[in-house]
């Protein structure tokens, strides 16, 4: 008969992610040591071990959750959410018409679109491999700039996407950016500002009881027909989506 005794080293090791994912900026192993109180070879070898797994990994002496990690935890979500997703974007593309409504998730540098139902194939979910949206110009990677948070996530960010290169010729300067992103948390609602004389871009939020960021629910819609639709109206709808779609976690 199998023992029945929990594994202690397996028990510290999850007890090590824990501590370690809910870390705002990583720790260092001294300071897993002295929070757990183990003796230091004991915690060098879980975290060793945890970094050869994948698991963790290491940047200037401080230990975060690795990506693949993340990304593990990230498809449990995502399976939960997506069968509402097609649900609700059927729905929003019926009351929209003739336009592109999307569903995106936060990927880990950017928001990366993973449903879509376009104007040229009315009622076809189609299902994208995480295609990624331009971080400054799109509606839903303003959206993942509003609620993007944690240093390494900052870190990733910039390193993928600096802003001299991407967004300044768009926002200016980041001041300017800035100010528009604190709108966009206060509201949930995010709306391209560029050539807006050949579509209306927004996307709306969708986040989880903790108010975390699961994804976003956008729309495109051509300009010609913006002057027959108000725009807060679209607003409202594509919000209604959002919340019907972050039900799921509440």
């Amino acid at each position: 008969m199998a023992n029945s005794d929990p594994v202690g080293s397996l028990l510290r090791g999850i007890e090590i992610l824990k501590r370690i994912g809910n870390s705002e900026n990583g720790l260092k192993i001294s300071e897993i040591t002295a929070e757990m109180n183990l003796k230091q070879p004991t915690c060098y070898n879980l975290v060793r071990t945890l970094t050869m797994s994948g698991m963790v990994e290491k940047r200037n002496s401080r230990l975060y959750l690795s990506q693949e990690f993340l990304q593990l935890a990230s498809k449990q979500s995502r399976n939960k959410t997506f069968a509402a997703v097609e649900t609700e974007l059927l729905s929003l593309y019926q009351r929209l018409h003739d336009c592109t409504v999307i569903f995106a998730v936060p990927g880990p540098a950017e928001m990366c679109q993973t449903h879509r139902i376009s104007f040229d194939r009315p009622g076809v979910i189609q299902h994208l491999n995480s295609e990624p949206m331009h971080l400054y110009a799109s509606a839903a990677g303003l959206v993942y700039l509003a609620y993007l948070n944690g240093e390494a996530n900052i870190f990733r960010v910039n390193e993928r996407w600096p802003f001299a290169e991407f967004g300044a010729h768009l926002w200016k300067s980041r001041t300017v950016l800035n100010e528009y992103l604190d709108s966009v948390r206060k509201t949930g609602i995010a709306i391209s500002p560029f050539d807006q004389d050949v579509s209306f871009r927004i996307s709306s939020a969708v986040v989880d009881k903790r108010g975390e960021l699961i994804g976003s629910v956008g729309a495109t819609i051509p300009a010609q027909r913006i002057r027959d639709l108000s725009t807060e109206w679209i607003q409202k709808e594509v919000q209604i989506s959002s919340r019907r779609i972050a039900s799921v976690f509440r």
